[in-house]
């Protein structure tokens, strides 16, 4: 039983999803502050308006928001948005600035170890938004699509926690597998992690984790390495372990971890397990691929999350305070989503334990709450469900669920 209340932050989704998204039109309002009391009940605290702010991160009494728009200040094109609030004592929040992000539908933030940068990843677009006719070699005319930039931006964070001026601004290019379409046609960033002075970025568009050295005196970022994952899997989300220089990601294409070895002073990562996040029976249907190129041929059939509606799209990863378990989330628009739960051994690698089937299709994004609650976001029920968790880390039943729209991401 705990013996305080805890406050839990809930990012939202509030605009347009894209065609992949459960729930196409957003229902969410801003930032929500909810409370978790002793009792395993949760309560609506009050909610601050920010243009879909589905992701957000928190660093010491300051949240900060992802704005994934593309007009952020009403100019068509101009960029996302992110945005400072400050945490009252009584849970509310209180805005303090915005800047655009300098690039497209900006999809995670982060902040780095003594609180003085902010790393933010734009994801771009998957739609063309370019059209350009060139001539080949031969003499040919063909379309060649541009997409919005996908970038990592580095801004100085002021003695309040505000939003300050833009630092660097690093540009990916490049493509994955699946590079005529299912949202690899073009470089797409999704999460940054930082790990003392070592920037990871996943770029699910590129199937490649980018590693950096971010120097957070000048707020500048140095490339180490562009370790390319396996071709088609698209990595989404990532994690640090505690305390081994392991890194956990999620793919969004195929349902599975990654689990990379890596050397935070050289940059270098190796991939040392790939592991389901689902049961034998759906692998006996849909088997993990592994390409022997990197891009599939034009015309080739899409394997992936995006071209099967049967199929299931991992969305978001967490490791438990003690370093023992990890948990990921399935999404599966066709029928109900899951959350997958592993054990951690001693070289990092992990062993699946529990798989929960959820009453939801999407649930997007979640967090352990002191390796004794997991709470879920269903973003197409518009509702945050808790579940208790035992001794060893697996998910006991449900002890409480609240109405909140769209909730994409949650932090403490």
């Amino acid at each position: 039983m705990m013996k305080n209340i805890q406050f839990i932050y809930a990012g939202t989704v509030n605009a347009g999803g894209s065609k992949g998204s459960a729930s196409v039109t957003g229902r969410g309002d801003g930032i929500c502050t909810l409370t978790l009391h002793p009792n395993g009940t949760l309560s609506f605290v009050s909610s601050i308006e920010s243009a879909n702010s589905g992701i957000i991160t928190r660093y010491g009494n300051c949240i900060y928001a992802a704005n994934e728009v593309r007009d952020f200040t009403g100019l068509p094109g101009s960029g996302g948005g992110v945005s400072a609030y400050r945490m009252e004592e009584d849970g509310h929040l209180c805005f303090l600035n915005s800047s655009i992000s300098y690039g497209s539908r900006p999809s995670s933030v982060a902040v780095s170890q003594n609180g003085k940068c902010l790393l933010v990843t734009n994801h771009g677009s998957h739609s063309a938004v370019v059209c350009r006719y060139e001539q080949n070699e031969n003499g040919k005319w063909i379309l060649n699509r541009g997409f919005d930039d996908s970038s990592i931006a580095v801004f100085r964070l002021l003695e309040d926690g505000s939003i300050g001026e833009l630092t660097d601004l690093h540009i990916l290019k490049g493509s994955g597998y699946w590079c005529h379409g299912g949202g690899q046609s073009a470089a797409h960033l999704h999460c940054v992690r930082i790990k003392d002075d070592f920037v990871i970025a996943c770029n699910r568009g590129s199937d490649r984790i980018e590693a950096m050295r971010l120097d957070e005196e000048n707020g500048k970022l140095t490339v180490l390495n562009q370790f390319e994952t396996e071709p088609g899997y698209a990595p989404r989300h990532a994690v640090f372990h505690t305390d081994k220089n392991i890194l956990y990601a999620v793919n969004e294409n195929y349902p599975s971890v990654s689990v990379f070895s890596f050397d935070p002073d050289s940059g270098d990562i190796k991939e040392i397990q790939k592991i389901g996040t689902m049961d034998e029976a759906y692998y006996a249907e849909r088997p993990l691929p592994h390409f022997n190129k990197r891009h599939a041929d034009e015309g080739e059939k899409n394997t992936s999350g995006f071209g099967d509606r049967g199929a299931v799209m991992c969305s978001d990863i967490h490791i438990s305070d003690n370093g023992k378990w990890l948990y990921a989330s399935n999404r599966r628009f066709s029928s109900a989503g899951s959350l997958s739960v592993f054990d951690i051994h001693e070289d990092g690698t992990l062993t699946m334990k529990q798989l929960l089937q959820l009453d939801g299709k999407d649930p997007r994004g979640f967090q352990i709450i002191c390796d004794r609650y997991l709470i879920a976001g269903l973003l197409d029920q518009n509702r945050a469900d808790l579940f208790e968790l035992d001794e060893n880390g697996m998910i006991k039943e449900k002890t409480a669920e609240l109405a909140v729209g769209s909730p994409s991401s949650f932090v403490l």
